[in-house]
């Protein structure tokens, strides 16, 4: 009869996991919704840090390209890491503003290894291309470290931009903007973020965000969510350029260390390349935010 009885609580619980999403919207947001004061409020926070980073001049450019160092740790880690080891060194390349990008692994026994994305098709490149069913992890990969790169242009065109109240940091005092498609609600089709502006810098310093399309495949993935912290900005054509991002699970932490991926750039570099480069079926359209 006990048994009987776990078995069910243990069903029970599983349903409500599998049936539950993510919901990162401040206690402001719930209960104010989309007033017009806070939508004006939010969007002018997050333009005044778009322009203070020098975004404004990111499209002035076509495609960038840098070097990474990731680091995946801990048993999160080594569940959730997305590139072969959970300590890589790695080439990116990537089209502005579209999801066209390719890793080429610069480390250990898979040295040489090129993956990319063509408006979300996946392709390897060995002695010739061929596009094929996707690796969900490296798909996975390829599309977020591009988006984390750019965010602060992405989250600037979503169409639902609205001031979501104020928090404290380590010390440090936010302004807090929350960005999302669609509706205010959870979907479990489209994400939130909340973008963490300084209010002495004007920088975004942190981003929160759900995870709705998830490469693990297990239930209740929907309800997962993390944080990304930028750090080390380096100027680059006007343009200010985390050179880390350190990545929490759930919500930010207080602790640096407590992390459960770190991915350390450099070399960054903008127009090193030719478009061409990424552009491997002419027949693929460029896309956009949102897979076409």
């Amino acid at each position: 009869m006990k048994t009987l009885t776990k078995l069910i609580i243990l069903t029970s619980t599983l349903v409500l996991i599998i049936g539950c999403r993510s919901d990162i919207r401040t206690k402001l947001v719930k209960n104010e919704k989309l007033s017009t004061d806070h939508v004006a409020k939010g969007k002018a926070i997050l333009e005044s840090a778009w322009k203070a980073q020098g975004f404004n001049k990111l499209h002035n450019h076509q495609v960038y390209s840098y070097q990474a160092y990731d680091v995946w740790k801990g048993v999160m880690g080594t569940v959730g890491k997305l590139w072969p080891d959970k300590k890589m060194t790695m080439d990116f390349k990537y089209e502005i503003g579209s999801f066209n990008g390719q890793v080429q692994y610069a480390s250990s026994k898979h040295k040489g290894q090129i993956k990319g994305l063509q408006n979300w098709n996946y392709y390897e490149i060995d002695s010739d291309t061929t596009f094929m069913k996707p690796n969900p992890k490296v798909q996975f990969g390829l599309s977020a470290f591009q988006y984390f790169t750019e965010m602060i242009d992405r989250l600037k065109n979503a169409p639902i931009v609205v001031y979501a109240g104020e928090d404290e940091m380590r010390g440090v005092k936010y302004d807090l903007v929350l960005c999302t498609w669609n509706s205010l609600e959870p979907s479990k089709h489209v994400d939130q973020y909340i973008a963490w502006i300084n209010k002495k810098t004007g920088l975004m310093d942190f981003t929160q965000y759900t995870i709705r399309e998830n490469y693990l495949n297990m239930p209740g993935a929907k309800i997962l969510y993390g944080g990304v912290e930028y750090s080390n900005l380096k100027s680059v054509d006007g343009l200010l350029i985390p050179h880390t991002q350190t990545i929490y699970a759930f919500n930010l932490k207080d602790n640096t260390k407590r992390f459960i991926h770190k991915l350390d750039i450099s070399n960054f570099e903008f127009d090193a390349f030719p478009v061409e480069e990424l552009q491997i079926d002419k027949t693929i359209a460029r896309g956009g935010d949102f897979k076409q």
